[in-house]
């Protein structure tokens, strides 16, 4: 089996060959014999022969550009299962990384729970703005309750919990390029 190479190399040549069968002009050099008295019977043969020629070239042309588009897809089948082997193994390392993310998930939604459940001071509020009050002080005196430093270290977690959580969708998976989303035939 040829390689594409090979093949557009055999019909740049068959293109060559016919362009010089066209410009032989048979009719002027059988005019030009009858007038010399030379063998129109050779040339005539020598017509035959070229028109057979030209016949052969034109099939073996046609078959050539109908058999390249398979030739190129037959030399690309090295790279196109190499790019598909590297499909696979970012697969596996997607879902690698989406159980990372399913077990960190899991540990982060009980922290969470854990914080929101330890930031909920309401009770001790309570206790402090009765304090106050017993003892004529305001809760600037006596010392508010703020979890604002956690509260502004999770706040910076929120536009990547965003992104994340974007990127978990169908949609973001796409624009992402999660490698179970991608199309090659485009």
């Amino acid at each position: 089996m040829k390689t594409p190479a090979e093949i557009e190399q055999r019909l740049e040549e068959i293109d060559s060959e016919r362009r010089d069968l066209a410009a032989l002009d048979f009719d002027a050099e059988m005019r030009q014999a009858t007038i010399d008295g030379g063998d129109l019977d050779a040339i005539e043969q020598r017509q035959a022969d070229a028109e057979r020629k030209e016949r052969r070239l034109r099939i073996e042309a046609e078959a050539l550009e109908d058999h390249l588009p398979e030739a190129r897809r037959i030399a690309a089948k090295p790279q196109i299962d190499d790019v598909h082997r590297r499909l696979d193994d970012r697969k596996e390392q997607a879902r690698k990384a989406a159980e990372k993310a399913r077990k960190a998930l899991a540990t982060l939604q009980q922290a969470m729970d854990e914080f929101t459940h330890a930031g909920n001071t309401s009770d001790l509020r309570g206790e402090l703005g009765t304090i106050a009050r017993e003892i004529d002080a305001s809760l600037d005196a006596i010392g508010r309750i703020s979890h604002a430093a956690l509260a502004a270290d999770l706040n910076a977690l929120h536009p990547k919990v965003g992104e994340w959580a974007f990127i978990a969708t169908a949609k973001g998976a796409v624009r992402n390029g999660d490698p179970a989303t991608i199309d090659v035939s485009r």
